[in-house]
């Protein structure tokens, strides 16, 4: 049986996300919609959380009522088809979370090596999006 074997050259890093790639985030979705307003925030220096919590946009389409919550939702940022008419502007927030960073002094951009059927994970950071919050609903404005 073989031994497995690692490339001692190659750099390995784990997910991590700083707080001024986060503040390019939150500028960047600031600019570029102005009628909705968002929460961004960094979770254990891994992950990226953004909630759309309020807006004129009316996502009644894609709240679950099966599931009880009528004003939260949890996006899925790999199939944004899921969505309806809202895909392209899921489609926008995505491309900001994973472009933003890289404005950041030393920032790097997003990108995703992992490879699940070896249960390995190389990614620069982990991306959840939301309309509203769990404890907060998404509040729509006229």
């Amino acid at each position: 049986m073989g031994r497995i074997t690692y490339n001692t050259n190659e750099e390995k890093k784990m997910a991590y996300i700083s707080t001024d790639e986060v503040k390019e985030i939150r500028k960047e979705l600031k600019e570029t919609f102005p009628n909705l307003k968002f929460s961004v925030k960094k979770d254990h220096h891994s992950s990226v959380n953004v909630s759309i919590v309020k807006g004129d946009v009316d996502f009644a389409d894609i709240f679950r009522e099966e599931n009880n919550s009528v004003d939260y939702a949890q996006i899925n940022p790999y199939h944004t088809e899921f969505y309806g008419d809202k895909k392209e502007l899921f489609e926008k927030i995505v491309s900001i979370i994973k472009t933003a960073p890289a404005k950041a002094v030393n920032g790097q951009a997003w990108y995703n090596n992992s490879d699940a059927q070896i249960d390995y994970f190389d990614t620069a950071y982990y991306i959840s999006l939301s309309v509203g919050r769990w404890n907060k609903p998404y509040e729509r404005s006229n």
